[in-house]
């Protein structure tokens, strides 16, 4: 189960007496010892604290809001008026903690309006929102706020005040730094040609790209960086002259000469408190340009992924800077609520895409890319749907990991309004790419624990070709890789009666087309993972195919060529679909030779009467973008001279369409390139 299913709904009430230790009761809910001194109710007064720990079911259009409970405390006053001179003089202690508990009651009062007006306009049932209050003791920072539903109170279910501790843990609203909570934050970018890059929808912003930085406290801070995953706002300057300060700094955060050996601030950061009446650094900000609203990270090469960019979103721009403008004592986790705009927005637009394209098709393709990074403006964020009940989500960038729950809980909701899933309760799990948060300065905690689930299998539908997929195990990725659809389509059209040989063929996905939709005569698979045959030969059982027409082994492909060109094999139809061989550019060199090689040989193998086709693919974004992508193609071109057969281009293809791209933000985002040719008859 995943994390975000495992919460459910159920709601409680509980009364307590007047108690001597109320103010230790109290304390221990937030996990703190006992008060010296704190606000104890009158002797007559009569406490009430109504908890809803999770809304409960009837009302689905709250679940996905971060706040997950409500404490509503009423404190009924003797019958003697506090106002009253007689009971002021003979209990004047008694007066003062009234007065306190009245202007806490109108505190909380004022906390939740605001609640009322931020949260009513997304709800879809208004209505069932009621007004909760806030248990201040002290300080409003101690508060507990939220909201509950109009469902009738349980007065079966008696629950300890301490149980509601647990439940703060596990909010959306929780945070591990209480300046992402109680701060506004702001980066200013150099106003240069990045700057309107930035503003036409790119969205990754590296750090010589950054002027200075800003931070509005809610109370005097010391801090001198901004912490990593807050949200921030991205602004320019609309005078150059004012970014001239932060082009002194070393340029991407890199340390300068003399460095003691502590990562030195690229950019001047700039604190102000919100109870300033004048400060320079606010008006700087108020004078800028929006830009949109991003997560910081200061350890990163990528200093800011924008997720909302004003120019085309201007309406959820307009709700966050609302969010912002709100007054310090309004305010409530404005990163929480902002993250939770966004992500609604994006998730109901990669809904709308995916569905534009018949995703999904029923009967027909049931797994697919729901959100595809900086391709549906999410960077660092992934989320492929296998079979109708499960969503593997993937984390590469430190701001979903510390925003996890909050991703889960909308992605949650937003599944549950898909009308493909109105009645299924769709899975989620929850992956993560240990070396790319590494890069991202977020190391993971490990664990051994093993998962009883991982046995647990998922059957997956593409084109009408089912595929067993384990989600829960450690495989590779999400345990299908279906930027392929397309590809596999294509080269199914053109297999019919023809023998055909898949080259590194993972769990089968090119040979189990070519024999179910192609038709072909023969299909042979191999791949240097036993893992992988295995599964090929279970999904080949899984669709009824015979080991006579279709079969899988295991060796390495350059050794298996060699060995099949000694024996005067031949095949029709050939896929060469490798891993990747060039993850960075400084390796293009040596993965072109790798290239070179393997293309050649697979060649060789080709019909030599009759020729034949050749599928051949990359998924290095070095080599597809290199030249525009025609050093591929060239690379092709020279491994066709070495064999000494004339090919055609037949055509070129990226990845399939649920694999979104944002080229003017992320070009790097196509990064795989099949390529179909004809290799014409051997000329002996």
């Amino acid at each position: 189960m995943s994390p975000a299913s495992q919460h459910r709904h159920r709601t409680h009430t509980t009364h307590l007496p007047p108690s001597p230790d109320f103010n230790r009761q109290l304390a221990d809910t937030r996990g703190r010892g006992p008060r010296s001194e704190g606000v104890r109710p009158p002797s007559s007064s009569f406490v009430g604290v109504v908890s809803t720990l999770h809304p409960p079911p009837p009302a689905p259009s709250c679940h996905h809001h971060p706040f997950r409970f409500a404490c509503l405390v009423l404190v009924a006053p003797p019958p003697a008026h506090p106002s009253s001179r007689s009971f002021a003089g003979k209990h004047p202690e008694c007066t003062q903690r009234m007065t306190r508990g009245f202007t806490l009651i109108k505190f909380a009062t004022m906390v939740v309006s605001v609640l009322n007006r931020t949260f009513v306009g997304s709800l879809r049932h208004p209505s069932m929102l009621i007004s909760a209050g806030a248990l201040l003791v002290r300080t409003p920072a101690a508060a507990f706020s939220a909201f509950s539903t109009s469902s009738p109170l349980d007065k079966n279910h008696m629950v300890r005040m301490s149980s509601l501790s647990a439940d703060v843990e596990h909010s959306a609203v929780s945070k591990t730094s209480e300046e992402r909570i109680s701060s506004l934050h702001t980066v200013m970018v150099h106003r240069n040609r990045q700057s309107a890059a930035f503003r036409e929808g790119t969205q990754l912003v590296f750090g010589g790209s950054i002027a200075a930085t800003y931070t509005e406290h809610s109370h005097l801070s010391t801090a001198k960086a901004i912490p990593m995953g807050s949200v921030v706002a991205v602004v320019v300057s609309r005078n150059p002259s004012s970014n001239r300060e932060g082009k002194k700094g070393p340029r991407n955060g890199r340390r300068s000469s003399g460095s003691t050996g502590k990562k030195q601030n690229a950019v001047p950061h700039h604190t102000f408190t919100a109870d300033e009446k004048e400060s320079e650094h606010r008006d700087i900000i108020n004078q800028s340009q929006l830009i949109g609203y991003g997560v910081f990270n200061p350890e990163s090469m990528y200093r800011v992924r924008i997720l909302c960019h004003l120019s085309m979103y201007p309406g959820l721009a307009k709700q966050i800077r609302t969010i912002r403008r709100m007054k310090e004592s309004e305010r409530h986790d404005t990163d929480g609520m902002t993250l939770q705009y966004i992500l609604e927005r994006k998730f109901a637009d990669v809904i709308s895409t995916r569905m534009a394209i018949n995703l999904p098709m029923p009967g027909v393709t049931d797994t697919y890319r729901l959100v595809n990074g900086e391709g549906d403006g999410l960077s660092g964020l992934a989320v492929d749907i296998l079979g109708d009940s499960t969503a593997i989500v993937m984390s590469s960038a430190a701001w979903c990991e510390i925003h996890k729950e909050t991703i889960m809980s909308v992605l949650e909701e937003s599944l549950k309004q898909h009308p493909s899933y109105k009645n299924t309760q769709v899975d989620l799990i929850w992956r993560n790419t240990p070396s790319r948060l590494k890069q991202d300065g977020y190391v993971l905690e490990t664990s051994d624990d093993a998962d009883e689930a991982e046995a647990l299998s998922v059957i997956a539908t593409e084109s009408s070709v089912k595929y067993l997929t384990y989600p829960y195990a450690d495989g590779q990725k999400t345990g299908f890789y279906c930027d392929q659809r397309d590809n596999r389509l294509l080269v199914a059209e053109h297999c019919r009666d023809r023998k055909v040989l898949d080259l590194c063929c993972y769990n089968g996905g090119f040979a189990l087309n070519a024999m179910i939709r192609g038709h072909a005569a023969s299909v042979t698979g191999v791949d240097s993972s036993q893992e992988a045959i295995d599964a090929a030969v279970a999904n080949a059982k899984l669709n009824g195919l015979a080991e006579k027409d279709i079969s899988f082994m295991k060796n390495d492909i350059a050794t298996f060529m060699k060995g099949a060109i000694t024996a005067d094999e031949e095949f029709d139809v050939i896929v060469l679909d490798p891993p990747k061989l060039a993850p960075s550019l400084s390796s293009l060199d040596k993965a072109s030779r790798k290239y070179h090689a393997l293309n050649r040989d697979a060649m060789n193998l080709i019909n030599k009467t009759q020729g034949g086709l050749l599928l051949t693919c990359t998924c290095s974004a070095a080599m597809t973008q290199k030249d525009g992508g025609q050093y591929f193609l060239n690379v092709v071109n020279g491994a066709a001279l070495s064999a000494k057969r004339m090919v055609k281009l037949l055509s070129v293809s990226g990845a399939a369409p649920c694999h979104t791209l944002a080229p003017a933000s992320f070009p790097a985002g196509a990064y795989l390139t099949a390529a179909l040719f004809h290799v014409s008859p051997a000329d002996v």
